[in-house]
């Protein structure tokens, strides 16, 4: 199992706010904290969920140069975790930069003294330390052998309105160099940047005319470990718009398709693909997204969508969703027009219930069979019929735009504007930019960080 943490933004702001409130002053002086955190299960990844910050009084910690907690804010952290089913996280700074190693009295505090009264709570302790520039490193603190040993996380994942920031173990990644192949794409943004991408963890799902193209380009700038999930085969159909497909390739499963293509065509100095040719909707797909840091939605369908939502909101993994729609006159069956657009999907931008991508009656509909259903179809108004039109070269724009608005909250700058959702227009050749919220009685706000405790109740779990 591998071990990482993601902090939502406004943990994120509290924790940091207070952490390096001495050093922002000019004084080199540690602090101290305690947080809650709300387990995120992969199949390979355990997450640690931080959304809640548990401030210290005065009286709660010491501050000599290095800080100390007391025993009373310990135990009344313990009993809030306890009480809300939550584990127990203890942060603090470090006057330093960068990924922090432990020390002596870092190894005191959390193991010697915390790690075993934290285990009260069913989770394990969680030790996090910043950097006085802001960096994040974080700790699993397992029983192995029925000794205690601090389980290093591969990475930290900070998640913004504007920006995502990912903090990387430099034991867990490896340095991409500047080489013949990355010469263009290293030039454009720099090493540190390149080094972020390449490591992500991205999931594509839906690997048809759009996300096949999304697959082409996380191959041409080195991203490492992709995830495909589609259930469907390579039909004649799809030659017209299909990246890599071919007459040959007819039958043939579209992420299998999509995997040998990547393996072929990726610029980094290795890749692993994994391919799995079924709907997000079994377990196994879903479980295998949430080993991911990014996911593209690249769907037509309500109930993966509603999936996708989920998991970007309650597990703090951000994503994007696209889509292309095609209007023609019903008068002499000819072009009318097209639009299409990318639309962010994290806690702090509106989810795809809101967007209108989908609604809760489509996903019964689809369910329940009835949304394969012609007779039913013809029941539905004219904008919730599927959509089957389609042309290479608006897939194309909307996977370029999909792939753009992701690489922009990457490396996005505070100073930049916020974008939510682009959308395209083609006859008047116009893109807006729309940052709309959730409706206030959305309910997906309210399952932030929540992780493994929610569910969405249609997933179909393989039997034991």
């Amino acid at each position: 199992m591998n071990y990482e943490v993601a902090i939502s933004n406004e943990a994120n702001t509290t924790a940091t706010s207070h952490l390096l409130q001495h050093y922002q002053q000019g004084r080199r002086q540690e602090d101290i904290c305690f947080a809650l955190w709300k387990p995120s299960t992969g199949t390979q990844r355990l997450t640690a969920l931080i959304d809640e910050v548990i401030l210290p009084e005065p009286s709660d910690r010491n501050l000599h140069g290095n800080a100390s907690y007391n025993p009373e804010y310990a135990a009344k952290a313990l009993t809030v975790a306890y009480r809300r089913e939550a584990g127990l996280a203890l942060m603090h700074s470090h006057p330093f930069p960068g990924w922090q190693p432990l020390s002596i009295p870092d190894i005191t505090a959390e193991r010697d003294r915390l790690a075993n009264p934290a285990r009260a709570t069913g989770l394990p302790l969680v030790g996090l330390t910043i950097g006085n520039d802001g960096y994040w490193s974080a700790r699993f603190w397992k029983k192995d052998q029925g000794t205690l040993r601090e389980k290093w996380c591969d990475k930290i994942r900070v998640i913004n309105p504007k920006a995502y920031a990912l903090h990387y173990n430099p034991k867990a990644t490896h340095r991409v160099p500047r080489n013949p192949k990355m010469v263009r794409t290293y030039d454009s943004w720099g090493e540190a940047t390149q080094n972020s991408i390449a490591n992500m963890k991205v999931a594509i799902v839906g690997l048809g005319s759009v996300g096949s193209i999304v697959a082409e380009s996380m191959a041409r700038i080195g991203v490492k470990c992709l995830t495909f999930i589609d259930p469907d085969h390579v039909e004649p159909h799809n030659l017209d718009r299909l990246l890599y497909a071919t007459s040959n390739e007819v039958s043939q499963l579209k992420v299998e398709l999509a995997k040998s293509k990547v393996e072929q065509h990726s610029t980094a100095d290795s890749v692993r693909v994994t391919a799995i040719p079924t709907s997000i909707q079994e377990e196994n797909a879903y479980l295998a997204v949430l080993d991911c840091d990014f996911i593209f939605s690249c769907v037509d369908r309500p109930v993966a969508r509603d999936i996708i939502n989920h998991i970007a909101n309650a597990h703090l993994i951000p994503g994007i969703d696209c889509g292309v729609a095609i209007e023609r006159k019903e008068t002499d069956d000819t072009f009318k027009n097209a639009h299409w657009r990318a639309h962010m999907v994290t806690p702090y931008h509106q989810c795809l219930r809101c967007n209108r991508q989908y609604n809760t009656s489509m996903v019964s509909a689809e369910l329940d069979g009835s949304l394969d259903n012609p007779s039913y179809i013809a029941t539905l108004p004219k904008d919730q019929h599927p959509g089957n039109q389609n042309v290479f070269p608006f897939s194309l724009s909307v996977a370029a735009m999909a792939v753009n608005l992701m690489l922009r909250y990457l490396i996005s700058p505070e100073w930049w504007p916020q974008v939510n959702q682009q959308d395209y227009q083609f006859t008047i050749a116009q893109t807006r930019i729309i940052n709309d919220n959730c409706r206030a009685n959305c309910p997906f706000p309210a399952r932030k960080a929540l992780g493994d405790q929610v569910k969405p109740s249609y997933l179909n779990r393989k039997q034991s």
